[in-house]
């Protein structure tokens, strides 16, 4: 999605990405070019999907950075 040591324009989708899934309600851990999902060792089942669900669609908003470059 973007190149390791990105920034500025080029970090650009990985902040939108941070930023809906935070909009989401769900903080991920973001390094460059990598995100790192690690949810509590103890935790429901409703939860996971709603966390996945966040994810899935933060995805999405990522995906348009890479629409609009084609």
């Amino acid at each position: 999605l973007v190149p390791f040591n990105a920034s500025a324009a080029y970090a650009a989708p990985m902040g939108a990405f941070a930023a809906a899934c935070k909009k989401g309600g769900v903080w991920p851990f973001t390094h460059f070019n990598r995100t790192h999902v690690a949810p509590p060792l103890v935790i429901s089942e409703e939860d996971l999907v709603r966390g996945l669900t966040v994810i899935d669609r933060a995805l999405d908003v990522a995906d348009e950075h890479v629409r609009t470059r084609e």
